[in-house]
């Protein structure tokens, strides 16, 4: 039997049932669930950060759950250092239990691949991560800056990650800086030695690790999402905003230094919910409104909220894709195993999801074969199939290009910038540039006709 510790993670978008399948999981293996999304480890506000009902859990433990005040920050070294002591406790108290797996599910998935592997995140001694008192204390002027200035020092003092980020980009900027200032090296150099590293001796796996990643078509997905917030309001999202908003009123809860600047991209305020629902509790508050404008901006939030939580899924989806995925599967050993259930159909959860993942576990518990990921299910076939060893993110940032647009035009006549290949490629195939193309083929042969004819014109001036 390995050495090292196993753990089992649940990863996908939101809404697709990692709590239900972590604690179905739990249940099997007299397991216990460890929580990896940023936002659930704030006490309280349970409807706004999508925290799965205690009636739901049956019994089953969780921890990093429901324990930080509203005003903190909780940063990824602080979860490495508490999911790490928990999976140490779990493993000691299995000692006299004939089974039992920590399950760590959440939807904080940089959370999760830096549990996984070492050296993923910027966490060596030389190279951790500020907290944000030590960011407050020690670059207070930063908070202070506009967007432009701290893109211009950044450009200064690191270069490649100045020409990877937009330059509206002020939560990526800041960072970078904060990194620099932090570390005292440029985090572009920071990523090549972790790069270099992998390639000369592979990836360090924390823990022999079965990651199941749930997934459902977006097309079946979508409306899911979009009844999930009409729950939430249902059930008490207002009274929890409302809350929130007076406590900050009254002074009970501070803003994170810097918030008018970083509005809603820090610690709790980044909930989806909050700021959707901005204008809809500023026309409350101003108490001007009659009911019929009242709920028009109402619906209006609401279609805002249900399209950010839609957007939010796909980027979850995007980075299982390009980024945990590729790196387990360019690994150079086979400590870290994926596989990917189908829950596009909700009614064959139990079939497809729950029976295969806690099979799969019970296999893995006991150093027994397991089966192959691409056989579990055609959407399994099809998914992994995708993830052909690409480049790897280290690589992608410290290749990444910016194009010019000479033919595209910003707002003020200004040549456009895409920022990276991908960014560039969609630019080439979208309907503006290739309708404005057309545009310019067609005045080009406009001018040369009219040239001609002016020609023509010129000429038989000369012959008369």
């Amino acid at each position: 039997m390995s050495a090292m510790r196993k753990i089992a993670t649940v990863v996908g978008s939101s809404g697709i049932g990692k709590s239900k399948l972590a604690v179905e999981l739990c249940k099997a293996l007299s397991g216990q669930v460890i929580n990896a999304d940023a936002l659930q480890v704030y006490k309280g506000l349970d409807i706004i950060t999508n925290k799965m009902p205690l009636n739901e859990r049956e019994g089953i433990k969780h921890h990093l759950m429901d324990f930080l005040e509203t005003e903190e920050e909780y940063q990824v070294t602080s979860f490495l250092k508490d999911a790490s002591q928990k999976v140490a406790t779990i493993h000691i108290e299995s000692i006299s239990e004939e089974k039992q797996l920590p399950v760590v599910v959440g939807g904080t998935n940089y959370y999760i691949q830096s549990l996984l592997w070492n050296n993923t995140t910027i966490g060596k001694q030389e190279n951790r991560e500020a907290s944000p008192d030590e960011i407050d204390s020690n670059f207070p002027e930063f908070d202070q800056l506009e967007t432009p200035e701290l893109y211009q020092r950044l450009s200064k003092v690191d270069p490649v990650m100045a020409n990877k980020w937009h330059p509206s980009d002020r939560r990526k900027i800041l960072r970078s800086l904060r990194v620099f200032y932090q570390t005292g090296k440029p985090q572009s150099e920071i990523i090549k030695s972790q790069r270099d590293h992998y390639e000369t001796h592979g990836l360090d796996p924390r823990y022999k690790a079965l990651v199941f990643w749930i997934y459902s078509d977006p097309q079946k997905l979508n409306p899911r999402l979009d009844a999930r917030v009409d729950q939430m309001i249902e059930t008490g999202l207002f009274d929890e905003i409302k809350d929130l908003r007076n406590q900050v009123v009254q002074g009970h809860v501070k803003l994170p230094k810097g918030f008018e600047l970083e509005k809603y991209q820090r610690g709790l305020w980044q909930a989806i919910g909050y700021k959707e629902f901005d204008a809809y509790f500023f026309a409350l508050e101003e108490g001007n409104k009659d009911p019929a404008e009242l709920e028009k901006i109402k619906v209006e939030c609401t279609d805002r909220m249900k399209a950010a939580t839609r957007r939010y899924a796909k980027s979850q989806i995007k980075w299982i894709k390009n980024k945990l995925l590729p790196t387990a599967l360019n690994a150079k050993n086979n400590d870290v195993i994926v596989y990917c259930l189908d829950a596009g159909d909700l009614e064959t959860w139990d079939t497809n999801v729950r029976e295969k993942a806690v099979e799969i576990a019970k296999l893995f518990l006991m150093d027994l074969p397991l089966p192959d990921p691409a056989s579990l299910s055609e959407t399994a076939s099809q998914m992994l199939a995708q993830l052909n060893p690409v480049l790897d993110t280290q690589t992608k940032i410290l290749t990444w290009n910016k194009h010019t647009c000479e033919t595209c035009k910003t707002d003020k006549g200004e040549p456009l910038v895409l920022n990276g290949d991908q960014e560039w490629e969609q630019h080439k195939k979208g309907r503006h540039h290739r309708k404005y193309l057309k545009h310019l083929r067609v005045e080009e042969k406009r001018k040369a006709y009219l040239e001609s004819k002016k020609k023509e014109q010129e000429e038989q001036t000369t012959i008369e």
